[in-house]
């Protein structure tokens, strides 16, 4: 049976009482959202994330990582891969930390590495318009980088969808902006190349009619972690994520969120 050390990534050794701009660097250089922090014992003291260190501006900045710490998601190297999802549901976060049998940080799991081994063990009911949500953050094609790489960083997306007179047009994500080393320095710099110059077309969609089952199957398909819903002229009306989808399976501890939507209305 898998488990999550199995799945478990090497993570930065950082601690409390770095400066906020080690942490930064790394989160700007990896997939990450969050960094978690090991205390002098080695054991997880909390974690940072990328929206906490967006904001330290000054590159010489003496502010401490125990400034922006929060209490982090972990589990055991043995644990299944339901109770290590059940932990990023409940904590609403893009990974977890993983600790050894003594307490030692070792690493974390990210839902992405999770996410195709729960979809090949359930096939959730439900249609993408259950799942979905609305309003939708966006971004013009003609929009600057550095702008787009603010939005994304602030507000804890991974993806945006890139439109044109309310019709998508493409996808952009922070890992597209991190894999470009000149679109790092455009952004650093703040020139205004468009986002156009970057972005994914044609975009991996869905629609309101499909089943999440599908939509799960296409994000892991093309490794992706958001897809936006559309109708058949192109007009966005809403975007469905892995966390999402996380409403529709059955995991420990978490509500089924159709279960007890349907729960509330009978009442």
């Amino acid at each position: 049976m898998m488990v999550a050390r199995d799945l478990m990534r090497e993570i930065p050794v950082v601690y409390p009482d770095d400066l906020v701009t080690k942490a930064r660097k790394y989160l700007r250089e990896d997939s990450f959202r969050e960094i978690f922090v090991r205390d002098k014992n080695g054991c997880l003291a909390g974690y940072i994330t990328i929206s906490d260190v967006i904001r330290v501006n000054d590159t010489k900045s003496n502010l401490e990582i125990q400034t922006f710490l929060r209490e982090a998601p972990g589990v055991c190297a043995d644990a299944s891969v339901e109770d290590t999802l059940a932990q990023i549901k409940s904590a609403e976060t893009d990974s977890v930390a993983v600790s050894s049998h003594t307490g030692e940080l070792i690493g974390a799991v990210q839902l992405a590495a999770l996410f195709p081994v729960i979809m090949s063990r359930q096939h959730p009911d439900g249609l993408v318009s259950d799942y979905m949500a609305t309003p939708v953050v966006t971004c013009g094609k003609d929009c600057p980088l550095h702008e787009v790489y603010s939005v994304i960083t602030e507000s804890g997306y991974d993806a945006l969808p890139v439109e044109e007179e309310g019709r998508l047009v493409g996808m952009i994500s922070r890992t597209d902006l991190i894999a470009h080393g000149h679109i790092r320095r455009s952004i650093e710099a703040k020139h205004k190349t468009p986002v156009e110059y970057v972005m994914v077309t044609p975009a991996i969609i869905a629609f309101k009619t499909d089943t999440i089952g599908d939509a799960a199957q296409a994000m892991i398909q093309h490794d992706v972690s958001r897809l936006p819903v559309i109708e058949p002229d192109g007009t966005i009306v809403g975007i469905v994520s892995r966390q999402d989808i996380l409403n529709a399976l059955e995991l420990p501890g978490v509500v089924h969120a159709q279960k007890y939507e349907e729960y509330e209305t009978s009442r």
